[in-house]
């Protein structure tokens, strides 16, 4: 059985930093976190962690930004 919840949603910096208190947190655990593998491929966090094996902390699940793009701005300021 497919686990709904997404396993990095417990140490993941969006609900401990940028969106922590907000009115969008329960939205996008729903939306992204709990929403089983559909959420996880839609999810521009979980898609970048999983190419190189960690994320910004200021990328949202729904980042405008390409999975390259934020790699390559990783790769510029010396995170990977």
């Amino acid at each position: 059985m497919e686990a709904v919840l997404c396993p990095k949603t417990p140490k993941c910096p969006i609900f401990h930093g940028i969106l922590k208190g907000t009115e969008y947190t329960d939205t996008y655990k729903k939306l992204y976190c709990e929403a089983g593998e559909d959420g996880r491929l839609k999810c521009r966090r979980f898609q970048v962690a999983e190419k190189v094996g960690i994320c910004p902390p200021d990328i949202l699940p729904n980042s405008v930004k390409t999975v390259d793009e934020i790699i390559e701005k990783m790769k510029k300021e010396g995170i990977i």
